[in-house]
């Protein structure tokens, strides 16, 4: 889903920073927001968070460079994503589930990001350096549309990169197929089976 929090306004920021930079690559280069929404966005206290981001793209002029995908059907997520060199994650760690302490997940789009073999930019939120960790993707500090910015740029210079890490997150996705899965866990609990009892 698209909804405050995700980082999504660090993205554009950091987005418009790096064609600012490279303005020869701006025709190269397109964002594409995509998620569900939810009804509730609309009556937001804060206002309609998707109008917010509309009205963002357009302060920064980025309207000729991102293109939206809202409420995508779950069978078009692959083809989307594999219609993407890379997935960006720009997450912010949330204020009221850092008071519970360091949350060790992730997100369901970096599982889908590595299923459908795309690398991944993302924040250092929760346990997203962890997965990213195998060459899949790079890191930047939350928060932080410096770091974001850099990290568009470098790709932006060396597209080369998406394919590095796209053959990288192919090999993960391989690996965490439920029947590889399976297979280890059989294996796991026939070698425990095999142990003496004590």
């Amino acid at each position: 889903f698209i909804y405050r929090g995700k980082g999504i306004e660090d993205l554009l920021l950091a987005l418009a920073q790096s064609l600012a930079a490279h303005p020869q690559c701006r025709g190269q280069v397109r964002l594409t927001l995509a998620g569900g929404t939810a009804p509730e966005m609309t009556f937001d206290p804060a206002g309609n968070y998707l109008d917010g981001l509309r009205e963002q793209i357009s302060t920064l002029h980025l309207e000729d460079v991102v293109d939206w995908q809202l409420d995508l059907p779950s069978a078009q997520i692959p083809s989307t994503i594999q219609a993407h060199h890379v997935m960006v994650l720009p997450y912010r760690e949330s204020k009221k589930l850092s008071f519970l302490g360091q949350m060790r997940g992730t997100s369901g789009a970096l599982s889908w990001a590595n299923a459908c073999g795309r690398g991944v930019i993302t924040s250092n939120a929760r346990a997203f350096a962890e997965e990213v960790a195998g060459g899949n993707g790079i890191t930047y500090q939350q928060g932080d549309t410096a770091s974001l910015s850099n990290a568009l740029n470098r790709l932006i210079l060396d597209p080369q990169q998406a394919q590095q890490w796209a053959d990288r997150a192919g090999e993960i996705g391989r690996q965490r197929q439920w029947a590889n899965t399976a297979q280890r866990f059989a294996e796991l609990f026939r070698d425990a089976c095999k142990e003496p009892l004590r």
